[in-house]
């Protein structure tokens, strides 16, 4: 990875003190520096509303016996695998090769929050990935 594509995109690593609790929870797998993108559909909050904004950046993965966490340049995704708002994502693969979290606030009760965020991130384990969460989730 380039110093521009760092800048622009992230690093996609997990900070080490993250890093540090994974483990400590029974770390399954981390898998960083991976390309991906953030997608917006009919997502309305307070003061953003976006539908069709893609937003590239670098991520990391990181799973562990208690939760789930997917970061960027900021916090993405980080939620235990028992939380009721797991229930609001859809967890697949896209094109084989790229890990699909889809989050639909449609579902939850977030108040002034609607729409849809995907997160993709693509990985060589994107399957495996796929799996472990499923399996945590109880939704295999």
């Amino acid at each position: 990875m380039g110093f521009l594509d760092k800048l622009l995109l992230g690093g996609g690593k997990l900070k080490p003190d993250l890093h540090a609790a994974l483990e400590s929870e029974g770390l399954v797998l981390v898998e960083e520096g991976l390309s991906g993108s953030v997608r917006y559909t009919h997502f309305k909050a307070p003061g953003r509303r976006f539908h069709g904004k893609v937003t590239p950046m670098r991520m990391g993965i990181g799973i562990s016996e208690e939760r789930c966490v997917v970061y960027g340049r900021a916090q993405l995704i980080d939620s235990k695998f028992t939380a009721p708002n797991f229930d609001w994502v859809d967890v697949g693969l896209h094109d084989d090769d790229k890990v699909s979290f889809r989050i639909d606030y449609d579902r939850g009760d977030v108040k002034n929050v609607s729409g849809q965020v995907e997160v993709r991130a693509k990985s060589p384990n994107a399957a495996r990935i796929v799996e472990e969460l499923r399996t945590r989730l109880g939704r295999a």
